[in-house]
């Protein structure tokens, strides 16, 4: 299985961390952006059709004083089409309000992954980059104390002690 990746270029370690990392935002993205979203457009679409039900009732509710009162049919027309005209632009402008509101809640969301994301990041490369101090260090210290007498070692660890306290 390893030559199959390797045959194709692929790095199994660097998969399972595109995977997990994947699978993190992923995770992220369900638990906090679209369920929001959602319930966003759930609302949305009950408050359409509120507005439907209630145009249908206008709707009825003109045609009945129609029918009793011709003369005052123009006047109730026209104030209904003003009430129609307020109300969508009135929910015009909630609309835009909700959306805007809701990008803004999403960007902040996400920047807040972003960053978590960037921190864990960076602890990962200190704690590699740590390791990685170490596993040099013991293994300096195994080669040189096969091939340096007991006055070099005791040198060099001194100047490597200085060099890793000016480093911190």
């Amino acid at each position: 299985m390893s030559e199959l990746f390797s045959n194709l270029g692929i790095d199994p370690k660097l998969l399972l961390a595109q995977v997990v990392n994947f699978l993190l935002v992923f995770w992220l993205l369900n638990r906090f952006v679209f369920k929001r979203i959602l319930k966003f457009l759930d609302q949305r679409r009950q408050g359409i059709e509120q507005g439907v039900e209630l145009t249908e009732k206008a709707k009825l509710e003109m045609e009945r004083i129609g029918e009793v009162r011709k003369v005052a049919m123009g006047k109730a027309r026209e104030l209904a089409e003003g009430l129609v005209q307020e109300a969508k632009s009135k929910g015009t402008i909630v609309e835009k309000e909700i959306v805007a509101e809701a990008r803004k809640a999403a960007e902040v969301l996400l920047q807040k992954a972003k960053e978590e994301l960037e921190r864990k990041k960076q602890d990962a490369l200190k704690e590699a980059e740590a390791e990685l101090q170490r596993r040099a260090f013991f293994l300096a210290e195994k080669v040189l104390s096969r091939s340096l007498t007991k006055e070099d070692q005791d040198r060099m660890g001194k100047d490597l002690l200085k060099e890793v306290q000016r480093h911190d």
